[in-house]
Parts: structure tokens; sequence; C-alpha cells
């Protein structure tokens, strides 16, 4: 029984080597050239895989809670609001793709405009609960033991509150919010996206190397 196991995962591991060299030669090579067909056709079918895993993940998700909402099992209301939201928002897309909507409405996205609406609410309320979380952090970092990190932190969320009342005159505070979103922010951002961009690329190169975990016996 761990023969046929070896042998999938085998073909496995020499279909992803070959797709992926495939298609990194492709995406190096001239628009124009038979290689960069082959990888544009690869990545079509990657990017058709994923809208049917999304269409399985949504009708999964349907699934399961509709069956939640039939036993009438614990927290069923809640499922009955990510129903009704999760239809609300295909039944839009749907109007949307039809161009059914008329008058004031005619031409519009109303899916998008709902998102957005929706986005910029639950936005606004994680910022806010953001905002007492940094000030209870270093509350307690400040009270179990002071260092020099503390320190640095508190000192920071306070200037960051600070920086941000809006006062007249203020053009002290207004440079001072400027360089720390520009030069510490903006540091730790970009290091983050190079961490995450180095993960990748080492994951990408494992898997060309046939040393991912999925595809070991």
């Amino acid at each position: 029984m761990r023969k046929p196991h070896c042998l999938v995962n085998l073909l496995a591991t020499v279909a992803v080597i070959s797709a992926g060299l495939v298609t990194l030669v492709g995406l190096l090579s001239a628009l124009d050239s038979a290689e960069a067909s082959v990888a544009s056709f690869l990545v079509q079918i990657v990017a058709v895989v994923g809208a049917i895993a999304v269409l399985i993940g949504v009708l999964n998700l349907f699934a399961v809670h509709l069956g939640r909402m039939g036993a009438r099992r614990h927290g069923w209301p809640y499922s009955l609001v990510v129903v009704l939201s999760a239809a609300g928002v295909i039944a839009l897309r749907v109007l949307d793709r039809l161009d059914l909507w008329s008058g004031d409405l005619e031409g519009e996205r109303m899916s998008v405009r709902v998102f957005e609406s929706v986005q910029v609410s639950l936005e606004s309320a994680l910022a806010a609960l953001l905002l007492f979380f940094l000030v209870y952090a270093a509350y307690r970092l400040m009270r179990r033991r002071v260092t020099i990190w503390s320190v640095l932190f508190s000192l920071a969320v306070i200037a960051v509150l600070v920086t941000w009342i809006p006062l007249e005159d203020a053009g002290t505070l207004a440079d001072v919010h400027d360089w720390l979103v520009r030069v510490p922010a903006g540091a730790g951002a970009r290091g983050i996206l190079i961490g995450v961009a180095l993960g990748t690329l080492t994951v990408g190169v494992r898997v060309l190397m046939g040393q991912d975990r999925s595809y070991r016996s």
C-alpha cells in the first residue's frame, strides 16, 4: 500500500516542477514566443481552477450554514445573517452584470458600492478598537516592567495619538506625524513586504526543487 502512494507523490512532484519551470521560462521569454504562450496558458488554467475553488467554497458555505439553520444549532441566527449577506451580494452582482438599474442608479455598480460601504465601516470600527488596544498594551507594558522597548513603544503611541489631534497652528505636530508615517511606519511596512516576498520566493524554490513537504511520502 506504500508504493502507490509514493508513485503518486513522485508524479505530482514531477508535474509541479515541470509546470513551474515552463511557466518561469515563459515569463522570462519574449511576449510573442512559444514559451510565453505556454506560460500564459498555464496561468489561465490556474485562474480557472482558482475560480472553481471559490465557487466550491461558496457552495460549501451555503451548505454548512443552511444545515446549521435547519438543525437549529447554537448560533444559527448568525448563519442566517451569513446566508442572507452572501445571497444579497450575489444578487447585486448579477443585477450589475445585467445592467438592470435605471434612473439615478443607471450605470452604477451597486455591489461595489455596498462592498465599499461595509468595508469602510468595518475598517473604521477596527481602527477604533486598535486605538484602545494600543493604549491598553502600552499601559500593561509600563506596569509590568519598564524597559527601553516598553518606553519606546509608549512614546510612539503617544506621539501618534497626539499628532492626530486636529489642532490649529499645529505645523510642528503635522511634521512629526508626517515623519512617523513616512520613515518608521514606512520602513516597517516595506520590511514586512520584503519578508513576504522572500517567503514566497523560498516556497517557490522549494517547490521547483521538489523539497516541499506536501509532495513527500
